[in-house]
């Protein structure tokens, strides 16, 4: 017997076919509605949850692309700050270099000592002992350093960044000043000292490369530590060699192991000397101006041993040569 509270559904197929009574008790009705209404939550709330998500992927992307956009920003700054930070260090080097040749407060001279490999040249332990001790001109080393430490977040790693651009930023601004003091200075004390700076070598003696500079090195002879008093600048056998600066040739002949040798006296206590030469076209006695042709490499190598004397001592002749 049926309770009257049961649902019937007629079910037709066609017009022909009998038709199909089915019995729905009303409580698996009830039950089949809840279901319904309890997937069309859960649809729904995956929908917000879905639609949340998307939103929420959209707001990284576009951190990421802010953050990527920061960071590019940043890395223009620092290689403008690097580029500044290079040229300032260039400026004082230049600035070394004319207070070296001028003779002027403040001048520094270095040691520089070469790799033990170097071109082959007569030893001359003259000034072994005049050397001064090198100088770092870099930066100090805290002004280079990188946190290595993971940052808590990109925005806490960009601000870090950030916090040591502004810090060198901040000492470059503080440095420039100074700088510009210490060059208004130096003018003005090359204004009197014009006739010694056209005396003095300030310019490559020959067409070449450095093979081995001042300082200690393996004697490529005795295979023993000692001191080069000079700089060998390789060259092809036969290049022209030229005075750096105004003097008068004091010797034009052959002196021991450095084969034919041409020394120019300066004036002002500066003598340069040039050995393994081959044609030597100036004489003793002869007055010669900065870019007179005075000799020509020979073949020992082929390269010519170039030095600098300032008031009877050695110096390193590349604090005598405008790069």
């Amino acid at each position: 017997m049926s309770d009257k509270r049961d649902l019937t559904l007629l079910v037709m197929a066609g017009e022909t076919a009998p038709v199909r009574r089915l019995r729905v008790k009303r409580a698996w009705f009830k039950q089949a509605a809840i279901a319904g209404g309890l997937l069309v939550v859960a649809l729904g709330g995956v929908g917000i949850d879905y639609v949340r998500l998307r939103r929420d992927a959209i707001d990284v992307e576009e951190m990421r692309a802010d953050t990527t956009r920061r960071r590019e920003e940043l890395d223009a700054l620092k290689a403008e700050i690097g580029g500044l930070s290079q040229q300032f260090e260039g400026m004082r080097e230049l600035e070394r270099k004319v207070r070296v040749i001028a003779n002027l407060p403040d001048a520094v001279q270095e040691a520089r000592v070469p790799s033990d490999a170097g071109q082959g040249g007569a030893e001359d332990t003259d000034g072994a002992n005049d050397a001064e001790p090198a100088i770092d001109a870099q930066p100090s080393s805290a002004e280079h350093h990188e946190d290595s430490s993971a940052a808590a977040s990109p925005e806490a790693e960009l601000r870090a960044a950030l916090d040591r651009i502004e810090t060198r930023a901040r000492r470059l601004s503080t440095l420039f000043p100074e700088q510009r003091a210490s060059l208004e200075a130096l003018v003005a004390g090359l204004e009197d000292r014009r006739e010694q700076l056209a005396a003095t070598p300030s310019i490559w003696p020959t067409n070449g490369y450095v093979t081995s500079g001042y300082g200690f090195r393996t004697s490529p002879f005795t295979g023993r530590k000692q001191f080069h008093a000079g700089i060998d600048i390789a060259a092809d056998y036969g290049t022209r060699i030229i005075s750096p600066a105004s003097g008068r040739v004091v010797f034009a002949g052959r002196r021991g192991a450095f084969g034919r040798v041409v020394e120019i006296d300066h004036g002002f206590g500066v003598r340069t000397i040039y050995g393994h030469t081959e044609d030597i076209y100036v004489r003793v006695g002869e007055r010669v101006e900065r870019g007179t042709r005075i000799a020509s490499v020979g073949s020992t190598g082929p390269h010519l041993h170039y030095q600098v004397k300032a008031q009877g001592k050695t110096v390193n002749p590349s604090d005598y040569i405008f790069e």
